[in-house]
């Protein structure tokens, strides 16, 4: 009977031991593991937060405060810090910090101190498509493009419009529609649908050809702006330059066209930096 009773306070004990919550200089631990530093904590009920400031807890789900009891993610932090008078609640020396330089990471999540720089994705001039001067409603692909990384991209286009062919009027104008595809199918000069990432506006950059135009003398015009685009395949994606959808003014004429639009000018450029 004396060994049966020794055996279950013995069990009783382990559970308790087990179900404890630790405190270190404090008799009032508010989580698995508390330890005060300063030894300040109230004996009883919740610690203030000023009392909090130099308390170090681990919580039943492994989550970790400092300076916080009450821990809400894996790493949570406060200070005493204010918005006018911010105080660092952490510090990571690998060598490479300096003034300025911001916490980056690898894929892995590997995190290293860089210096602060704008990451932009260039894009590639292709061989340009000649747009006659008609009305259409439909767009090409000029076989200029830019490949993504995943996420929410603002991409700037600037390319030049160059004249050839018969002059034009001073009544005579067109409206010059671009934007990008993502059909991989699609070949230069063919006809092309908008791609389902340009989720939101902007999603056309456009320009205006305006006559009258003089023979031998060419008179260019500028299509220069910005689109969205979102690409959430979670790889990177390649997106078309494609061109059209016209409105025209005055005659409409096929002996006038814009030479390799979307092409190796050197005026022309389509680069993107990330918006989210």
């Amino acid at each position: 009977m004396r060994k049966s009773l020794f055996f279950i306070v013995v069990l009783i004990g382990l559970h308790s031991t087990v179900n404890a919550q630790i405190g270190v200089n404090t008799p009032n631990p508010r989580a698995m593991f508390h330890l005060d530093g300063k030894k300040n904590n109230e004996t009883s009920g919740n610690v203030s937060p000023a009392n909090q400031t130099d308390d170090v807890v681990i919580t039943g789900n492994g989550y970790i405060g400092i300076g916080n009891n009450a821990p809400v993610t894996s790493l949570d932090i406060k200070t005493t810090g204010t918005p006018a008078l911010p105080v660092s609640g952490i510090k990571i020396a690998d060598g490479a910090q300096n003034t300025n330089y911001v916490l980056t990471s690898d894929a892995s999540g590997n995190g290293v101190w860089k210096p602060v720089r704008l990451t932009v994705v260039r894009g590639v001039n292709g061989a340009g498509i000649n747009l006659p001067f008609n009305f259409t409603n439909t767009f090409q692909y000029t076989g200029s493009y830019i490949d993504l990384p995943p996420g929410k991209w603002l991409v700037t286009v600037q390319q030049l419009i160059l004249p050839a062919g018969s002059v034009l009027a001073s009544d005579q104008w067109m409206w010059l529609r671009t934007s990008f595809s993502d059909d991989p199918n699609i070949t230069i000069g063919g006809l092309a649908t908008f791609s389902t990432d340009l989720t939101e506006s902007p999603t056309l950059v456009s320009g205006l050809v305006q006559g009258p135009t003089t023979a031998g003398l060419t008179r260019f015009s500028m299509i220069q702006g910005s689109l969205v685009i979102n690409n959430s395949s979670g790889a990177i994606k390649r997106y078309k330059y494609i061109a059209g959808n016209n409105s025209v003014g005055g005659t409409q004429t096929s002996a006038t066209n814009f030479q390799s639009f979307g092409g190796d000018w050197s005026e022309n450029i389509i680069y993107a930096v990330p918006t989210n």
